[in-house]
């Protein structure tokens, strides 16, 4: 009876682990990582600068990288470019600890009440998506944090992202509206 309750707690160990869900801090300053964002003019984004709502997205490929259900967003800028600093780390579902998955960021301002990026593309206030980057090892950690772990792991910044630029949503819609143009050429 004992090995059958030890095995039985031992399979239900295993397979609450394997529930757990790695940890990320929205962050693009760290120990190893400086990826600051500047505006379409090219100037740092400055403290306080609320209007920007920056969002992560996440996949196990390049190809794959999707919002989330629940979108994982931060507005805390503490100037130099820098978002997230202290903020808490955030679970990513269906990601787990230790693992090394494909990032993306994307823009909106936010000003008027939009809450989401697909309001924000309505609104002509959404900027283009940055370039998709692999989660790498840094600033001592290795993978998507554990805070279950036996000691916590602690969640890891962004590390492996590139500096980003907030083009001006003008210049997105223009470089839309001439693709579509010679799309529709080349049909003719």
């Amino acid at each position: 009876m004992k090995k059958l309750i030890a095995t039985a707690a031992g399979v239900l160990l295993v397979n609450i682990s394997a529930l757990a869900q790695g940890t990320i801090l929205l962050q693009n300053i760290g120990p190893g990582l400086n990826a600051p964002v500047r505006d379409f003019n090219g100037a740092l984004i400055p403290a306080g600068s609320s209007q920007y709502t920056i969002e992560l997205l996440a996949g196990t490929t390049a190809a794959s990288v999707a919002p989330f259900a629940t979108p994982i967003t931060t507005t805390t800028w503490v100037g130099g470019g820098y978002f997230g600093v202290g903020d808490p780390g955030r679970a990513l579902p269906g990601f787990a600890p230790g693992t090394f998955p494909f990032f993306q960021i994307r823009a909106w301002n936010n000003t008027g009440g939009v809450t989401s990026y697909v309001a924000a593309l309505i609104a002509n206030q959404a900027y283009g998506p940055g370039p998709v980057f692999q989660l790498v090892s840094g600033g001592g950690l290795s993978g998507l944090g554990n805070p279950s772990a036996s000691p916590p792991i602690p969640a890891p910044a962004l590390f492996g992202m590139a500096g980003y630029v907030v083009p001006e949503p003008s210049t997105i819609m223009l470089g839309v509206l001439g693709a579509a143009a010679l799309l529709l050429r080349r049909r003719k």
